[in-house]
């Protein structure tokens, strides 16, 4: 009906002023700008080589199931390869279902500024028909302001609203605009109404009475959010590494990428927004190289990694430091730094960051004759970011042209604690590998709790599951994929009942290797002391360490 009637229109206006005329006007870009124009929703930043899922991704949803799924995103996805899955679902393009409200666009941009995909948020609404000041818009291209800094536009925002402005996020979002501005008063009688009407959390609390009072609480809250960290932002207080326990992976990206904040909290940051998927390789190495390092420290990289090795900066030094190794004549010396870089990641979110940081500087070592244990440290490194099958070339060169049985003791133990490893992420590569080095392989498996007293809220982790079994069996690409995400983020994946649904619904939305990367990403996790873990092996210690299970062939 639409193109029937534009075609009606410029016939029109053509009877009336002439073809010629007509061909001179502006009128052609704007008609056609209109008629490709996309809710929020349906648009998508995603290119097919970029991981975008199919266009059919929505077919036969159901806009209130979507609705629900997306109120439960996670917001600190729990592994990287989830936050893969939020990137990969929420900035693909597909036609959502029909007679969706705007809304549903409204909820799709929340959760991406939430996880820190701000610059995407703000391309899908300046790209779609979103309407400027649909609440649901607006609140999450506010995030993506006060995760920027710009505390203005947010304020502006909220005083362009034409409806929805009761809503707790605008109104608390009003005490942060009421204290930038000096209005002291205003800003108590609004963080007042809040209190009293029982819509604060703990954290909204802490730092809006901060704000409304101008007395800055002795011990500086941790922030959870965007609005929390603008308040913290606003009032001046420090940022150190121990308060980003809580915080929203936008959060944490937006820290990392904020120039004022100390050097070692920025890094950390950093790390962890990268464990959760929302920070590349290319972004940690943008923040490596713009931090100022002393010319001496470079030159005492090696020793500094020996000495400080629990320090984030020392990462940044010995990552600058292997940068100057341009000549081919340091190629040995560059590997064994790159190799110690991977040694000293003492956690889950350093060591996923380092593999990041130097997944194109070990690519370019592939082939060059290196001792089996860098050559282990780059197998790992691999696996890390996903890549099985370039872990298994490092594995064949840990091996050299002989057996298992020509290794020293600690190497073949090395080798077949990786080939285990590899057996998660990469079942047909391990076996390959472990065919030539005469192992057969036995993978860890996940160590699961029982579903009883896990769930606080039963009705809720039931209405998921039941939209996670519609998605399998109407085939549902999209739904299916959020309804792992709501999972991940309702009930703990060492959840017997949460991994199932979790790992079947990747299945179903056609991402069985994200599935196989969030097992290993688990396994990984066992490596590191402190870390949580949701993957063992039976002959796991107490400490969680991770024991071989991969033993040696018959002969």
């Amino acid at each position: 009906m639409t193109n029937k009637k534009t075609v009606a229109i410029m016939a029109a206006l053509m009877l009336a002023t002439g073809g010629a005329a007509l061909a001179q006007t502006s009128l052609t870009a704007p008609v056609e700008r209109t008629s490709l124009a996309q809710d929020a929703f349906s648009t998508g930043v995603l290119r097919a080589g970029q991981g975008a899922m199919d266009p059919d991704l929505w077919r036969g949803a159901d806009a209130e199931t979507l609705e629900f799924l997306l109120e439960k995103a996670p917001s600190r996805p729990m592994t990287p390869s989830l936050g893969g899955v939020l990137r990969r679902t929420l900035l693909s393009a597909g036609a959502g279902p029909e007679g969706a409200p705007a809304s549903l666009g409204g909820r799709k941009l929340l959760a991406l500024a939430r996880a820190g995909f701000s610059e995407e948020v703000r391309n899908v609404a300046s790209l779609s028909s979103a309407p400027a000041n649909d609440p649901q818009v607006g609140q999450a291209l506010a995030l993506a302001d006060l995760l920027d800094g710009d505390t203005d536009a947010a304020c502006r925002r909220n005083a362009g609203l034409s409806g929805g402005r009761d809503a707790p996020f605008w109104v608390k979002l009003r005490v942060l605009c009421y204290a930038a501005a000096g209005e002291n008063d205003a800003a108590d009688l609004t963080y007042g109404l809040l209190r009293d009407s029982g819509a604060l959390s703990e954290g909204d609390a802490l730092f809006l009475r901060a704000l409304a009072t101008g007395a800055a609480p002795k011990t500086p809250p941790a922030p959870e959010n965007a609005l929390h960290l603008a308040a913290l932002r606003q009032l001046q207080l420090p940022l150190l590494p121990s308060l980003l326990d809580v915080a929203d992976a936008g959060v944490l990206k937006a820290i990392a990428n904020d120039g004022s904040v100390d050097v070692q909290s920025r890094i950390a940051a950093a790390a962890r927004a990268a464990s959760m998927g929302v920070v590349s390789g290319r972004e940690m190495a943008t923040l490596y190289r713009s931090v100022t390092v002393d010319v001496a420290d470079i030159a005492r990289a090696a020793d500094i990694a020996a000495e400080r090795p629990g320090d984030p900066l020392t990462d940044v030094i010995v990552f600058q430091s292997i940068e100057q190794m341009t000549a081919p004549e340091f190629l040995r010396d560059k590997s064994a730094r790159i190799a110690k870089a991977l040694s000293i990641a003492d956690s889950f979110p350093r060591a996923y960051a380092t593999s990041l940081v130097y997944s194109d500087a070990i690519s370019a070592l592939d082939g060059a004759l290196i001792p089996p244990s860098e050559a282990g440290r780059f197998a790992l490194a691999r696996m890390t970011v996903g890549d099985g099958k370039s872990a298994a070339r490092w594995l064949y060169a840990m091996l050299g042209t002989g057996s298992i049985a020509s290794m020293d003791d600690g190497s073949a133990m090395e080798l077949i604690e990786l080939t285990n490893l590899l057996a998660v992420l990469d079942p047909v590569a391990a076996a390959a590998v472990a065919e030539s080095a005469g192992v057969s392989l036995d993978a860890p498996f996940v160590q699961t709790v029982s579903s009883d007293a896990v769930h606080a809220d039963p009705d809720m982790m039931a209405r998921i599951v039941e939209a996670a079994f519609d998605a399998a069996v109407d085939d549902i690409p999209g739904q299916a994929a959020l309804a792992a995400l709501a999972v991940s983020n309702t009930a703990p994946v060492s959840d017997r009942l949460s991994r199932v649904v979790i790992g079947q619904s990747l299945r179903a939305a056609g991402m069985e290797e994200l599935r196989r990367r969030m097992d290993f990403e688990a396994v990984l996790r066992t490596r590191f002391d402190g870390d949580d873990t949701v993957m063992q092996t039976p002959e796991a210690t107490k400490e969680g360490a991770l024991t071989p299970r991969v033993k040696p062939g018959k002969t």
